[in-house]
């Protein structure tokens, strides 16, 4: 039986809401350096529609074929969707206000998550009483 299962669904939501938040993360770091590079598209990763599509567990086939390509996790459901965004060029104001409430979304789940294990510490502790 994997580990994960133990935890139940919560965690690996969590799990999950980090992951999109680190990934996204990098891509907003990828729009601020190419801020000033002529003809970039700033690339953005929909948070709430890969969260949902990770919760209802969407199957989709992908192939990769580069290592350079965007993953696919274990249970088959895309890694995440990246946009290009329409606009030419990269707003620093639209991106920076982007990486702060992803900051936000970050913190958040790693809240939520040490809380989870501070509950499940206590489960422990005081069953041995």
């Amino acid at each position: 039986m994997p580990v994960k299962s133990i935890f139940g669904r919560t965690y690996q939501i969590l799990e999950r809401t980090l992951d999109i938040a680190k990934n996204r993360h990098g891509l907003i770091a990828g729009n601020v350096a190419n801020v000033s590079t002529p003809g970039f598209h700033a690339k953005e990763i929909d948070f709430k529609k890969t969260l949902e599509d990770t919760i209802q567990k969407r199957s989709i086939d992908i192939l990769r074929t580069d290592p350079l390509h965007f993953g696919v996790s274990h249970d088959g459901t895309a890694a995440y969707e990246v946009d290009t965004e329409e606009q030419e060029g990269v707003d620093i104001d639209r991106e920076m206000s982007r990486l702060a409430e992803n900051n936000l979304r970050y913190q958040t789940g790693v809240e939520a998550l040490l809380r989870k294990f501070a509950a499940l510490k206590n489960a422990i502790t005081e069953g041995g009483r």
